[in-house]
């Protein structure tokens, strides 16, 4: 089937930890960044697939039944025999902020190649979304360029959520430069305020103008329940997001991504289309608003693929 939007990348099981009768116990729940954003646009209404790889194991199986019963097309999520399906286990504190620790040792998502993905899955130039995870380790920042540049040349937005998670870097010093020069070749980057600090310190903000400068046509910066942050070639836009008690910020920033881009692929934005959408200011600030909506609602709930809202959720907000 054709795409609204494409997303590539990990999916994993969260064992989110719940404090019962004074024992931590952890709660299977599927996630990956890649993967909430494919769920959260097949939520709202559009027409999401996923590419990846995990593992033929009772998580693996778990990660493929619930995508399909959100509506995600999963004929490009691959089950190796090979490698087991990675897991992060996530504890929360009184605010709902979240902590992760990864066991992801050469697990299914680390080893997909691009050949696994067809030519055919670029038809009809969809949105092509992925996350910095994919940047972490050689054998998959090989098969990200190899695929990205596959979507480029079909005529495919390019979106990069960073979403770094620094447990996941055998050599973190390296991500820095690793993510600049991968956003250099997106149209479409957001960073939190946080990851933009803890990867470049007080030079956050100088290469957020580098991108700009060097062609990425929208850059965005959020910061939680604050202000996000939006610059396109010669603009600048704050939207500021509704104000909510949040339980769980898990899946909130995927949710902003999945609005976003759902409201993006609905208005038929591509790569060249992108530039003469984002002249127009109130396009890109009705897009946002709708966007912020979603990621706050994310943050009321519990869970990752069962926080993302529908449109109903929105109209109730």
């Amino acid at each position: 089937m054709p795409f609204d939007v494409l997303c590539f990348g990990e999916a994993l099981i969260d064992m989110r930890g719940e404090n019962v009768d004074g024992q931590l116990r952890f709660v299977p729940q599927p996630g990956g960044a890649p993967a909430n954003v494919a769920v959260g646009v097949s939520r709202l209404g559009g027409r999401s697939g996923f590419a990846g790889q995990v593992g033929a194991d009772l998580f693996g199986n778990q990660i493929l039944a619930s995508l399909a019963g959100f509506g995600v097309d999963t004929s490009l999520l691959v089950q190796a025999n090979n490698a087991n399906t990675a897991l992060a286990m996530v504890a929360l504190d009184d605010a709902g902020e979240r902590s992760f620790t990864f066991y992801r040792n050469a697990t299914a998502d680390l080893l997909y190649e691009p050949e696994q993905m067809p030519d055919s899955a670029l038809a009809g130039q969809p949105i092509f979304h992925i996350c910095s995870n994919t940047l972490t380790e050689p054998v998959i920042v090989e098969t990200t360029l190899a695929l990205v540049a596959r979507a480029q040349k079909a005529g495919c937005l390019v979106s990069f959520d960073v979403n770094y998670r620094k447990p996941l870097w055998p050599d973190p010093e390296r991500a820095p430069e690793q993510i600049r020069a991968f956003a250099l070749e997106a149209d479409l980057v957001k960073f939190s305020r946080e990851e933009l600090t803890a990867l470049y310190g007080d030079q956050g903000d100088a290469l957020v103008e580098e991108l700009r400068g060097q062609g990425v046509q929208l850059v965005l910066v959020s910061d939680g329940p604050d202000a996000l942050q939006a610059w396109t070639g010669d603009g600048q836009l704050t939207i500021v997001p509704p104000q909510v008690r949040a339980v769980d910020t898990t899946a909130a920033g995927d949710a902003f991504v999945a609005g976003l881009l759902y409201q993006l692929a609905s208005q038929g934005v591509t790569a060249e289309r992108l530039g003469p959408w984002l002249a127009q200011p109130a396009s890109l600030d009705r897009a946002l608003e709708f966007a912020t909506r979603c990621g706050a609602i994310a943050a009321t709930r519990f869970g990752a693929f069962d926080a993302l809202p529908s449109k109903a959720d929105l109209q109730d907000l």
